[in-house]
């Protein structure tokens, strides 16, 4: 496996866990909805004027999430490019893109769904069951 492959996969990870530890983060301090019910924009706009800490932290988690995106890509695109046909790191590429696209249509939705931040709804709880099933 050619080193600068390895190298990136790894730094690709590493990135991806940290990316996963500020959705916690998020989570945690309830700033999940500190970009309102909007998606992908935050608040209705690109840029933010004045924004809270909670729309910092879940701002900061889309923008990471956003860099996220486009560095699996570039690793997908590279496996594909690299390794023959049925090789399995093409495999766990497609797979890498695939949960990290899903990951992002879930949060996605439960922004669009307002079952963010301190809602407790049944809706919201029914909608994060079905979400911890899926996964």
């Amino acid at each position: 496996m050619p080193k600068n492959f390895t190298r990136y996969a790894w730094a690709v990870l590493v990135y991806n866990l940290g990316v996963v530890l500020w959705g916690a983060f998020v989570r945690a301090t309830g700033s999940g909805a500190g970009c309102g019910n909007h998606w992908p924009l935050c608040n209705g706009t690109v840029t933010q004027h004045s924004p809270s800490a909670a729309t910092i932290i879940e701002f900061t988690h889309r923008v990471t999430s956003g860099l996220d995106l486009a560095l699996v890509a570039l690793l997908v695109v590279w496996a594909f490019r690299r390794f023959p046909r049925q090789h399995p790191v093409r495999l766990g590429a497609a797979l890498s893109a695939l949960f990290l696209v899903t990951e992002a249509l879930i949060g996605a939705a439960l922004v669009l769904l307002e079952h963010t931040a301190k809602n407790a709804s049944v809706s919201r709880a029914y909608s994060l069951s079905r979400t911890s099933s899926i996964l």
